[in-house]
């Protein structure tokens, strides 16, 4: 409460303070016991019941009054006048005095509240929406919170229109592309045209309560010098209710506006949201996006999705490690949708659900292990239960390799998911069918490679990829199955190459189980290499050949020559059908050399003298007649 001067109180509150006085007087009490019960000082209460004061007291202390001077008066039995004696009433008239104080004070004229901020306030690109870029392995100290920015061709027509309205002409610009093109980044990028001129500008984002909401509200407030910064305009123009065409018709009207310019609106959108709000309907049918169709028309500067190869070579020589990286991680290009998508793909690896998570852990050994860029949907079946937890496995629905499937395959910033399926291409010549396979995202190959690297994945995994890896991928994963001490599961994805017609698998699995046991009784291993390999490579049948005989394995030698690997040789490498020769005659198998060698002779092209040159060299020359 502000106590004043005699003579200063206003009309109002001067009756209303004399009200209190009859009150006072018709109750009997003194002012000292009012005092006490309204717990002021003498002179604060003798202004109040004198009408000495210029603004209204606080209700709560009015209110003690009251009750104190109508509490006395009944323990008095002095009778109050009806109009005094109802404490809602006092409340009402207390009430009713602020709105007749308002009337009588004269108001000072507000400034002004414009929409949005100073462009000067305005240092948060995130805040804006822009995404947060990779980050680097090893955190390194002052890195800005953005990669140094590479101009590209749709940059140089929006920074005309921007400095158009720099130079007093309001304007709208719709950045058009795919996701985590560089669409917000760029117009983030265009802002500063605007930041040094004379005259300063706002920036206005509408997003509270929700972003059609705060846009409609404001609309009309916006002033002069402001950007209208909508990102992803689809959720403004094309919000429910007919509030999108509101907007949009909001716009157009600001845009027109002499006494609001100069505007700029900066929007982004994706093709297909472009084309859903400018696509013309069918005749006689509902047009619900003509304002927006007119809003946006000859608006749209389309972003590309990749750079070009002289532009990667430019990031490629970058001093920041987030560019580097990114031009030499990224897909077809992509470098804006890696820098933003990558830490996406590790937030929803992180957060994946117990399926997924080992769909994509499986996937990376599986890369890291030497699996080739496709993995087989098969392998990830049968390998992923290993990673999971009795548990987490027990918990699964019968759908859990669907549900799995489809939160690793969902699209992360314009990049592939987690895990998504690779779509083979048509061919032009009928050949098997393609097995369903799944590409694991190259940045989480990288991540798994560095997490992973101390990890041995479950015996799932070495089942599931002697099953179902393709043979190119086997000797890969038998060699890091051996590297980890695993050799019986080194022995069967060897085994399985084998049999499918690997024949230098057979060299190494000879070698493993020799060195291994040089003297066992066991010689299975050199029985299941003599009895599959496959006999059509010269050079490979040589060298398992020698193999055997150096790890004292004459049975086995034997099994092999029953099979009779001159007949089945393929001879188009002349050396490859020497060495055999000679490994042949080193193995007793006389007459099999030179069955293969008058093969050869048959088949050699006597005006190549390399061929021939080889054939010599094997010791062919030894048996006369052989060359014709």
């Amino acid at each position: 409460m502000e106590l004043g001067d005699p003579g200063t109180t206003s009309g109002p509150l001067m009756l209303f303070c004399a009200r209190l006085k009859r009150l006072q007087m018709a109750s009997g009490i003194s002012q000292s016991r009012l005092l006490s019960a309204a717990h002021l000082g003498r002179s604060q209460m003798s202004d109040i019941l004198n009408g000495k004061i210029k603004r209204r007291p606080d209700w709560d202390m009015v209110a003690a009054i009251v009750r104190a001077c109508l509490e006395y008066a009944e323990s008095e039995h002095r009778s109050v006048p009806l109009d005094l004696r109802n404490e809602g009433d006092w409340r009402r008239r207390y009430t009713d005095l602020e709105h007749d104080l308002d009337a009588e004070t004269p108001q000072e004229p507000r400034p002004e509240v414009l929409p949005g901020r100073l462009l000067a306030q305005v240092t948060d690109p995130f805040v804006l929406e822009v995404h947060r870029p990779v980050q680097p392995e090893t955190p390194q100290p002052g890195l800005p919170p953005l990669p140094a920015y590479l101009p590209r061709e749709h940059d140089a027509e929006l920074e005309r229109v921007v400095a158009a309205a720099a130079q007093g002409d309001s304007g709208i610009v719709v950045l058009v592309g795919g996701s985590s093109t560089g669409k917000t980044r760029a117009c983030w990028e265009a802002l500063r045209l605007l930041r040094d001129q004379p005259k300063p500008w706002r920036l206005w984002h509408p997003i509270d309560p929700s972003r059609p909401e705060a846009a409609l509200r404001e609309l009309p407030s916006i002033g002069p010098r402001t950007v209208i910064w909508l990102n992803e305009a689809q959720f403004y123009l094309d919000a429910s209710g007919r509030l999108g065409e509101r907007i949009a018709a909001g716009l157009r009207e600001i845009l027109r506006d002499p006494a609001k310019a100069p505007v700029l609106v900066l929007a982004t959108l994706w093709p297909q949201f472009w084309d859903r709000l400018t696509a013309r309907p069918a005749e006689g049918t509902d047009d619900p996006h003509a304002q927006a169709r007119e809003l946006l028309a000859g608006s749209d500067i389309t972003v590309p999705a990749t750079f070009t190869a002289a532009r990667l070579r430019q990031l490629a020589d970058s001093a920041d490690p987030r560019l580097t990286k990114a031009a030499s991680a990224a897909e077809d290009g992509q470098v804006i949708q890696f820098l933003a998508g990558a830490p996406e793909l590790l937030a929803r690896y992180r957060n994946a659900p117990s399926a997924a998570d080992a769909l994509i852990s499986a996937a990376m050994d599986a890369r890291r292990l030497g699996m080739g860029v496709a993995v087989p949907l098969a392998f990830l079946e049968a390998a992923a239960p290993g990673y999971l937890s009795d548990t987490d496995w027990d918990g699964l629905g019968e759908d859990w390799m669907e549900q799995a499937l489809a939160y690793t395959a969902a699209p992360c910033k314009g990049i592939r998911g987690p895990l998504a399926r690779i779509r083979h291409r048509p061919v032009r010549i009928a050949g098997p069918a393609r097995r369903p396979a799944y590409r694991l995202a190259d940045y989480l190959e990288q991540h798994g490679r560095r997490d992973r690297r101390s990890q041995i994945p479950p015996a799932s995994f070495w089942d599931a990829a002697a099953r179902f890896a393709d043979i190119s991928d086997l000797p890969a994963l038998a060699v890091s199955a051996e590297n980890r001490g695993l050799l019986r599961d080194a022995a069967r994805l060897r085994k399985q190459a084998i049999a499918q017609g690997n024949a230098n698998e057979a060299i190494d699995l000879v070698r493993q189980w020799h060195s291994l046991h040089p003297r066992t009784a066991d010689t299975q291993p050199a029985q299941w290499a003599a009895a599959h390999a496959d006999l059509a490579d010269p050079y490979a049948v040589a060298l398992l050949l020698g193999a055997l005989r150096e790890a004292g394995a004459g049975e086995q030698v034997t099994v092999l020559l029953a099979r009779d690997p001159a007949a089945h040789a393929d001879l188009t490498d002349p050396y490859a059908v020497a060495r055999l020769v000679d490994a042949l005659r080193e193995a007793g198998a006389g007459e099999q050399a030179i069955a293969l060698a008058s093969r050869a002779a048959a088949h050699a092209d006597l005006t190549d003298p390399g061929d021939v040159a080889r054939l010599l060299a094997s010791g062919i020359q030894r048996d006369p007649g052989i060359m014709g």
